[in-house]
């Protein structure tokens, strides 16, 4: 609006009435008997005494709003004497009509700096209003109300999150005539306004507005806003904005509302470009759309619809345009330790460039003996897995994720990752928690679950991802690096095997891409472990034919500091011929295929024993029953050990093989690398014992040769006495006194 003031009014004659006139159209030439040179020349002629034309073009000096209110428009004056006493009043002209009749044909043009895909990019956004002077027509309406909508893709970028700030509403003195004082960081774009007003154009600067909601489609997350300024002329003009960002795919809608009836010709909103422009370009190549709903003031309730296309004509760092997308993703393992046993912290980094499809999923799976102690650490209950609200007692490591496009990503530090009871059938899972903080925007905490399952013949530990957020808060994530530190003290441990092996991964990309990684994976100084595992073994010396006979055997290592042993690789053992299979319960083994869908419905008779072991990487012993199984290439059954306990399962098979002189032997050719402090195996007594007897046991000497290959190729050989229990004591014989011997005498 326009205010004239007149101050200081001469008090040398009473000023009784003031009648001002401002012409709507100077040039006009009803105007010329009151121009100056005809009203202030020698002699006063007043609008009948003379004429003095311009040259000046006809064009409109002032103008009606552009918009019906449905109310007179409203005057307003105030007046003060040197007695300082005031005087105000108000009036009013008829109310506007017509304005259905006022021109509104904005048009719209949409830049951007970059068009290869999942690229940083500024962008230009032109709206133009054609501007009429003629008096003779009507003006322009003028624009009330601007939605933009970006194309699908091109979203926010969290690369520009690195040194932004907000300005907060005080700082942009919104509702006020001050100049704004938003911080330097704050500024993200330029603003052009040209207006038929002024000779030259008005300047400004594009400014992050402070958060205001935690929901991006609010439009109250992502607050913009535009200080136009001309100091020489003091114009300030703020105007705030709007921006929501779909929740699921990021698109991008801006709102600006409540313009002021302002004409101008063309406003340009240039966001900065490079490495850390706020915008990105889409993922996909190709023409790419944005459209616009324009209102004005004559008309806010009518939407004018424009849309323009660019085109993304490359893929990012110049590559060809692919669909779908190259996926290459690159990933690297190890532990922060290499010597064998010893606990360390382990690292894994998954990266992925530009012009990658996303990360959608990982799967990483450990080599074998590279493990975690879980008898320090509680495992984390739902739902505070899920909310991510889960203890330091269940804490296991640090995350750090890269995510935004272009040569320098946005690193999110902070994260956290919790170990977790059962998760979707495995039994541990993942809660990695990491807060979505990102320059001036908290976007909420990121979970990302896991699962964590155990292969019960090795032990390995295979650690599967949920799919990975792609949109968080509104923003795409592009995730360009994930580095987990799992570094809980006394919680990671390394082999005992020194082979050459490997940390193996699968990485998933958002649009269908999979790839498999591999990172050498070897410890060292295996020959630092001692190897001096315990076993004894024994049986009872009441047998019979029904009952068969028994065997107890009982391995157990010494207390020993963590890491300092190595653990047991393979075990053999040769039974003495004294104690052979027994065929009877050989023959009820349980079917291989039945076995490994469920074991509880293996034959009863297949059952031939239990073991039961205690390791201190677990609160809880691992017990189970003993199975005979049947392979049908196999000639014998195998011996299979089932442990189970803290939701793990491990299954020791051994071979069984029996000489043609009948002595029975197992193998047990692959034993997890996993520390134990004791492992018992009983084969007892009864109609479905594994052994029968040959012979008086109690009579026999019993010996066991016993051979145990530590996972460093460490040796142990022996002939293990086996204990025959139960056995009578052996009665003692009199003791008879000897008489002394008669001496005989010679005579001659």
């Amino acid at each position: 609006g326009i205010s004239i003031v007149s101050r200081d009014t001469s008090t040398s004659l009473p000023v009784m009435t003031a009648d001002i006139t401002v012409w709507g159209v100077p040039a006009d030439p009803s105007h010329d008997p009151y121009r100056g040179d005809c009203v202030y020349g020698a002699e006063y002629q007043g609008p009948n005494g003379g004429s003095c034309p311009t040259q000046a073009p006809r064009r409109a000096f002032l103008r009606l709003p552009t918009s019906c209110p449905g109310s007179p428009l409203a005057f307003s004056a105030t007046a003060d004497s040197y007695e300082n006493s005031e005087t105000s009043g108000t009036f009013s002209s008829p109310a506007l009509s017509g304005c259905e009749f006022v021109p509104f044909a904005p048009e719209l043009a949409v830049e951007p700096t970059g068009t290869a895909t999942n690229s940083p990019t500024g962008v230009s956004v032109r709206l133009s209003l054609p501007q009429n002077d003629n008096p003779a027509g009507l003006a322009e309406a003028d624009l009330k109300k601007a939605v933009v909508r970006l194309p699908l893709g091109m979203a926010l970028n969290p690369s520009a999150a690195d040194g932004l700030q907000a300005c907060s509403d005080q700082q942009l003195g919104l509702g006020t005539e001050r100049v704004a004082a938003c911080p330097d960081a704050s500024k993200v774009g330029t603003v052009l306004l040209h207006t038929p007003l002024l000779t030259e154009p008005i300047e400004g600067a594009i400014y992050v507005r402070s958060q205001n909601s935690g929901d991006p489609a609010s439009g109250e997350m992502f607050r913009i806003a535009i200080e136009l300024r001309n100091d020489q002329r003091g114009i300030d003009i703020k105007l705030p904005g709007q921006v929501a960002a779909d929740p699921m795919t990021g698109q991008l809608t801006s709102t600006f509302d409540d313009a002021p009836q302002l004409p101008f010709s063309d406003i340009t909103l240039s966001f900065k470009a490079g490495a850390r422009a706020p915008l990105t370009t889409p993922a996909s190549c190709g023409p790419q759309t944005t459209t616009a709903d324009l209102y004005s003031w004559a008309r806010p309730d009518l939407a004018v619809h424009r849309s323009m296309t660019f085109d993304v004509v490359s893929g990012a760092d110049g590559t060809p345009c692919a669909s779908p997308p190259a996926f290459n993703p690159g990933f690297d393992a190890g532990a922060a330790s290499v010597q064998a046993g010893a606990f360390t912290p382990f690292l894994t980094t998954f990266t992925r460039g530009d012009a990658d499809q996303s990360m959608q999923r990982v799967s990483v799976k450990l080599p074998p003996g590279l493990s975690g102690s879980l008898s320090s650490v509680a495992l984390c209950p739902e739902p505070q897995a899920s909310l991510g609200t889960c203890g330091r007692e269940s804490e296991i490591g640090t995350v750090t994720a890269g995510a935004g496009d272009g040569p320098t990503p946005f690193y999110v530090t902070g994260g956290r990752v919790f170990i977790t009871k059962p998760y979707r059938g495995a039994p541990f899972g993942l809660s990695v928690v990491v807060p979505a903080k990102a320059g001036p925007f908290d976007l909420g905490t990121v979970v990302v679950r896991a699962r964590v399952d155990v292969d019960p013949h090795t032990a390995q530990l295979t650690v599967t991802t949920d799919a990975l957020p792609q949109v968080v808060g509104g923003v795409p994530v592009n995730l360009r690096l994930v580095n987990v530190t799992i570094d809980r003290a006394e919680f990671t441990f390394n082999p005992t095997s020194c082979d050459a092996m490997s940390v193996n991964a699968t990485i998933a990309g958002n649009q269908g891409a999979s790839a498999a990684r591999s990172d050498h994976f070897q410890v060292t100084n295996c020959g630092a472990l001692a190897f001096k595992p315990k076993f004894t073994v024994s049986t009872s010396g009441h047998t019979s034919r029904a009952r068969g006979a028994s065997l107890t055997a009982k391995l157990s290592y010494p207390n020993a500091p963590a890491g300092s042993q190595a653990n047991i690789a393979r075990v053999k053992v040769d039974l003495p011929r004294q104690l052979p299979s027994r065929l009877k319960t050989l023959q009820q083994a349980c079917p291989a295929a039945t076995f490994a869908g469920n074991p509880a419905e293996c034959p009863p008779g297949s059952v031939i024993g239990s073991a039961k072991a205690s390791t201190p990487i677990l609160p809880v012993s691992l017990t189970g029953p003993v199975y005979f199984v049947s392979n049908g290439g196999e000639a014998f059954p195998d011996l299979v050990v089932v442990l189970q306990g803290y939701g793990v399962t491990v299954d020791l098979v051994g071979s069984t093989f029996i000489s043609k002189t009948g002595i029975t032997s197992s193998t047990f050719k692959s034993v997890p690398d996993v520390p134990v402090n004791t492992f018992q195996l009983t084969l007892p007594e009864g109609p479905n014992s594994a052994l029968a007897a040959n012979g008086n046991l109690c009579k026999s000497n019993l010996q066991m040769p016993t051979a145990f290959v530590a996972q460093d190729g460490a040796e142990v050989r022996q002939s293990t006495k086996i204990a025959t229990t139960g056995c009578p004591k052996a009665k003692k014989k009199p003791h008879v006194k000897k008489k002394p011997a008669k001496r005989h005498t010679k005579t001659h």
